[in-house]
């Protein structure tokens, strides 16, 4: 008999035990979806925007193209280029850009400098960009 009661504490402190353990790991589950909060905020679309990515692209390679001409005709000659260039790449991703640019004088081979007026409109974003680009 003395065993048999032995035996029957043992498996009740099992049995607690267990239920124990499942009632702590269901209260801890509850409380962490109680803490949670109910929507978690969605940057992603920030981060797919790819307006602001081509604007800084489109305005460094201006900055470049300055830097790398050699005389001021070819200056001129490769803002032109670069400028029809830009502006069929945005249209074809359908945004509108506004690139203007004036080369400032007197122009020599050691300092050219160029203002460059940029301005990108599309459903999502309008960046303006009036910068000054010397050699």
């Amino acid at each position: 008999m003395k065993s048999r009661m032995r035996s029957l504490l043992k498996s009740r402190k099992a049995q607690f035990y267990i239920l124990s353990g499942f009632v702590i790991v269901g209260i801890l589950y509850s409380v962490g979806r109680w803490i949670e909060p109910p929507t978690i905020i969605d940057t992603s679309s920030v981060a797919l925007l790819e307006d602001p990515f081509i604007f800084n692209n489109i305005k460094e390679k201006a900055i470049q193209v300055v830097k790398i001409s050699k005389s001021c005709e070819e200056l001129n000659y490769n803002l032109d280029e670069y400028s029809k260039f830009v502006r069929d790449y945005v249209a074809a991703k359908k945004i509108a850009l506004t690139f203007s640019y004036t080369v400032l004088l007197p122009c020599n081979p050691n300092v050219m400098s160029t203002t460059i007026n940029m301005s990108l409109r599309s459903t999502q974003a309008y960046l303006i960009s009036n910068f000054l680009a010397s050699k």
